[in-house]
């Protein structure tokens, strides 16, 4: 169910299970959840990345033991462990014709966007990029630009569970004389790279620009590239289609809120108003005198 850890660092051994299950200070949660009854125990796993404001689900298995029972006493468990640390919400990637999808509906996931995963040809199946390219690795001053990139592309239903970029940065940017057009965060596992895009849509010749990233991606060597596209950048994947990408099928990105966010209110005291008297520094303004004038 997070698909970017399967693909660039695939599936968790047992012994890291067996370890996340005695501390979840390195962020992972293993947990086994028996019913009364007897039936089969659910085994499920969770992530939370450096105390963020999010924990992201990893597998439930087996297949038979999930059920809206199973699963919520899991997640009330999960939930146990990553709150005190900061998170707010479950996150998941599932694909919707899954039966585990709508169990996840039924314990209070819901779907707040779409994706699909591309997989890159390798650098060589490409046609060679020339020498100068609008590729290059983000830094510092570029977060303004950045942010304001994400704010004018990703909706707003996704900005309330997904934060803007933030230092420190991780990935390339392209640049030209209009400004800062497009931004690409970068994960890297010994599986493979995963590519978060946001590309603005003023941006001519996809292909070319395409082309060029796929050259100008660090470190790659030998390791699969996958380009996470989301439903509202969906007039990217024609040209993924044209380099010769192979696609997955849609996913749905679900969110479980923990907790719901209210705006504080603090009241304001007036003096003048609750003693009933006018305070010295206050003036009075001698209304019978401005009439006769």
């Amino acid at each position: 169910m997070h698909s970017a850890w399967r693909l660039t660092r695939g599936p968790l051994s047992m012994p890291g299970a067996m370890l996340s299950s005695l501390t979840s200070a390195g962020g992972l949660v293993t947990a086994v959840y028996q019913t009364e009854n007897g039936d089969l125990p659910l085994i499920g796993q969770a992530i939370q990345n450096g105390g963020s404001s999010w924990a992201h689900l990893l597998f439930l298995t087996p297949a038979q033991a999930i059920n809206a029972l199973s699963l919520g006493g899991l997640h009330e468990h999960f939930a146990h462990v990553v709150t005190p640390r900061g998170a707010l919400r479950f996150l998941a990637d599932i694909d919707e014709h899954s039966p585990t999808f709508e169990v996840l509906r039924q314990v209070g996931y819901a779907v707040y966007s779409r994706q699909r995963i591309w997989q890159l040809p390798k650098g060589t199946e490409v046609a060679q990029c020339p020498q100068s390219s609008g590729w290059r690795i983000a830094f510092e001053g570029d977060l303004i630009a950045i942010r304001s990139l994400y704010h004018n592309i990703v909706p707003p239903l996704v900005q309330q569970v997904e934060p803007p970029p933030a230092a420190p940065l991780r990935g390339l940017v392209y640049q030209t004389g209009e400004g800062l057009l497009a931004y690409v965060e970068l994960r890297y596992g010994q599986r493979g790279i995963w590519i978060q895009p946001l590309f603005h849509p003023d941006l001519q010749n996809l292909k070319a620009v395409w082309s060029e990233l796929i050259h100008q991606v660090p470190y790659r060597f030998a390791r699969p590239v996958y380009v996470c596209v989301r439903s509202y950048q969906a007039w990217l994947e024609t040209v993924l289609e044209s380099l010769g990408a192979e696609a997955s099928p849609q996913q749905a990105v679900m969110v479980k809120h923990l907790s719901v966010s209210r705006r504080a209110v603090q009241p304001a005291t007036v003096p003048l108003l609750e003693s009933g008297q006018a305070e010295i520094s206050v003036p009075f303004v001698n209304v019978e005198n401005s009439r006769n004038a």
